[in-house]
């Protein structure tokens, strides 16, 4: 089998590399940053759940993520009315998660994007990760896929992966050429959309002395609902290290279309603009306001962005296929986006591994017969796939709904499930969901947790 062009060398990227890397399946990964790992101040919080952890293990990078990281242990939900003077954030809830830990068998774990994603970096070979690379078009026949980087390169192989997030160039560039052919399914002509945006960071190492909890072995994290004239949701993440990962969820007037382009353009002044408006705000930890912690977050890390939804139908076709946050967009609770682009990672890999090692047996064959058994193959990768993806993204949303929900009947729904409905049940309708679909590779040897 040619070499799997990789287009997007962010986390679902890596993820497919790691394992073709382990399944002997060639490939080169073409990214467009000119970095190959991320700085590790800043950056937002990943929570790698028990639905990811035994591909990890399979990996053998399992133990190395668990000493960069800290189980979570509970989460507690409080609310606040921020224009009633001097009203303090009570609790509604608490979600003991260590249930969760002894029905899936493992700790959620909380981990920093950057620490995450440099570990990855460590097991890929350095000349399969070429930087620099922006993609500029693609093509495809019935014996190869050709894609053109802006600096003049090309690069040939037998599969063209899109890894490379919610803007996809390689989407666009295939969904522009499906409805040129008039084969682009009518729910992909739609745009991805947004209604809430979220400002997001991480603090500096904290003072114990003022923020005890940081030096806890779990990760106890806080969520805060706050209602008034300037609604949001913050949440509070405790990390290794003594930092603090936070993000705040500011719903919008109107639900808005994403670009098809990506524009980081104004970043600063939108950062600018939204920590301003809420700096003043109550946080979920007793007598720390947000600006607080805007001001224990290093100058110029903290990112402000848009919450698409998304969810496309056309993953795969011909040599091209799309895998993470390129076909399917979820809101971030319970590691959803690393989750799903992992469980992508896997089903794909175990497609192209079986295709491999088809093509030894099948010698005689055409490249007609070929080219239809890989084909063939992308598509059961589309197929096993799309439902729990599905799944996810409507489970994704259920969370955000309840914890943004503004309003007497969001907090009553709230203080019902954390109060009056046992917690066992509670998370065995979102876990149970989640977790029926924890993916393996045929390829590596299984492990108990």
């Amino acid at each position: 089998m040619d070499k799997v062009i990789i287009v997007g060398g962010g986390l679902g990227g890596l993820f497919l590399a790691l394992l073709l890397e382990r399944a002997s399946v060639d490939y080169v990964i073409l990214e467009r940053a000119t970095e190959a790992k991320m700085p590790l101040v800043g950056g937002g919080v990943i929570s790698i759940t028990s639905q990811i952890q035994p591909l990890l293990q399979q990996l053998g990078l399992l133990d190395t993520l668990r000493k960069l990281s800290k189980p979570i242990s509970r989460v507690t939900l409080l609310e606040v009315d921020q224009q009633q003077a001097g009203s303090q954030p009570y609790v509604v809830g608490i979600l003991d998660t260590t249930y969760s830990a002894l029905r899936y068998d493992y700790y959620s774990l909380a981990i920093s994007r950057p620490e995450l994603y440099n570990t990855f970096v460590d097991h890929i070979p350095a000349s399969k990760f070429l930087l620099g690379k922006q993609v500029q078009d693609i093509s495809q026949d019935e014996t190869k896929v050709t894609c053109i980087c802006t600096d003049g390169t090309r690069y040939t192989g037998s599969v063209l992966v899109g890894s490379d997030g919610a803007y996809s160039n390689v989407r666009l560039k295939l969904y522009q050429q499906l409805k040129q052919q008039g084969k682009l399914a009518a729910a992909d002509h739609e745009p991805m959309r947004y209604r809430y945006k979220s400002l997001i960071g991480m603090t500096e190492p904290l003072n114990p002395e003022r923020f005890p909890f940081v030096d806890e072995d779990h990760s106890s994290t806080r969520v805060v609902v706050s209602h008034g004239d300037k609604p949001f949701t913050f949440w509070c993440v405790p990390m290794t290290g003594r930092r603090l990962c936070w993000m705040l969820d500011e719903p919008l007037a109107s639900t808005m279309d994403c670009p098809d382009v990506e524009d980081w353009s104004m970043m600063t002044e939108a950062v600018q603009e939204q920590s301003t408006k809420y700096r003043a705000l109550q946080s979920p930890l007793a007598g720390i306001s947000l600006g607080d912690l805007f001001e224990l977050t290093p100058a110029g890390t903290m990112l402000s962005l848009p919450r698409e939804e998304g969810l496309f139908s056309t993953w795969t076709h011909g040599r091209i296929a799309l895998i993470g946050d390129a076909c399917h967009k979820t809101f971030p609770y319970a590691g959803q986006p690393f989750v799903q682009a992992g469980l992508d990672a896997a089903s794909l890999a175990n497609a192209l591994y079986g295709h491999s090692a088809w093509l030894p047996l099948s010698s005689s064959s055409s490249s007609l017969s070929k080219h239809r058994d890989l084909v063939a193959r992308l598509k059961g990768y589309e197929a096993a796939r799309q439902g729990e993806a599905e799944i996810a993204v409507r489970t994704s949303f259920h969370i955000h709904r309840l914890l943004n929900w503004q309003g007497k009947v969001g907090t009553i729904v709230r203080y019902v499930i954390l109060n009056w409905i046992p917690q066992f049940l509670v998370q065995r309708w979102f876990g149970d969901r989640l977790n029926r679909d924890r993916a393996r590779a045929d390829f590596l040897p299984k492990f108990s947790s």
